[in-house]
């Protein structure tokens, strides 16, 4: 399809009907400066902690065309994960199947209904997704927290792009200008001016980290990922269920108490978790978060 321009009305239409909530063009180029030196300006302050992944390929994040010659176009998508029941102690993203799974196969679907040439990507490659999900115009940045929200729907969205050899017959403007204050203090003590320091959130220390975990790290709520930086966010009130089956808990998960938890073995581990985005923390961390959250949860 390289010698054609890209029929921006029908990915959309395509992508609708594959479950996406939104679908948004922009043109491959390199990313905005002020962006760029907010990026290199937070992992000099190592608020990636761990996650040394995201210190690589730095250039790639800034350049798309280094990460994949030829890109002429990337489309942004988003697909609604909330899930109308859910396991109160374990975080939102992570109550149905693997998000990386569900996404890339529908990503791939749709490269195929409409004859794309490129590749796709579901957080697994050095690219920025906030930032091209607003170039796109899918969703606006939500000042104080910097999530992706989109219009209906809330910031409770999966991204994913694909990214393509052809130029597009229309390409999309953002919905609203990037916010002056990317984040702030008041939502979460990790969401700082500069912005999110991983060393002092709960998702990061609960899913990425390995070893012990701070002696000061209350997990009252949640023992895998945390919601409250999202429950927070002004936007959350448009939220509504996903019609989406993969990203609803199953009824054993639903059924699990504190004292099931803390009588999970690794075959249960294995069975209650096939296919989902909880086996990222491995066994032995999902019982190190268990461990302390039932501490803390006991009065």
């Amino acid at each position: 399809m390289n010698s054609a321009s890209l029929n921006s009305k029908h990915i959309k239409t395509q992508a609708q009907s594959l479950g996406f909530v939104a679908c948004g063009l922009a043109k491959a180029e390199p990313v905005a400066e002020d962006v760029a030196r907010r990026y290199q300006h937070w992992l000099e302050l190592d608020y990636c902690g761990e996650m040394d992944y995201m210190r690589r390929n730095v250039e790639m994040r800034l350049q798309p065309d280094l990460l994949m010659p030829g890109v002429r176009t990337i489309v942004s998508l988003a697909m609604n994960f909330m899930p109308e029941k859910r396991q109160p102690a374990i975080s939102l993203y992570a109550q149905g199947k693997d998000y990386h799974d569900v996404m890339r196969g529908r990503m791939q679907e749709l490269m195929q209904a409409c004859g794309l040439e490129g590749r796709c990507f579901v957080d697994t490659a050095p690219v920025l997704e906030r930032y091209w999900a607003w170039r796109s115009g899918i969703g606006i940045i939500t000042p104080g927290s910097g999530f992706i929200s989109v219009p209906g729907y809330g910031p409770t969205v999966f991204l994913g792009e694909l990214f393509l050899t052809a130029e597009a017959d229309h390409y999309d403007s953002p919905l609203a200008p990037l916010p002056e204050e990317k984040t702030g203090g008041s939502l979460c003590p990790a969401l700082t001016p500069e912005g999110l320091d991983a060393r002092l959130c709960i998702s990061y220390q609960t899913i990425e980290h390995r070893g012990p975990l701070p002696d000061e790290l209350e997990l009252k709520r949640t023992f895998y990922g945390c919601d409250r930086c999202l429950r927070a966010t002004p936007q959350f009130a448009e939220s509504q269920p996903t019609t989406e089956p993969a990203f609803q808990p199953s009824e054993d998960l639903l059924q699990m108490t504190p004292d099931d938890w803390e009588s999970l073995t690794e075959e249960q581990y294995q069975t209650l978790f096939k296919g989902s985005a909880v086996k990222r923390a491995k066994f032995d961390g999902l019982k190190r978060n268990i461990e302390r959250w039932l501490k803390q949860l006991k009065p």
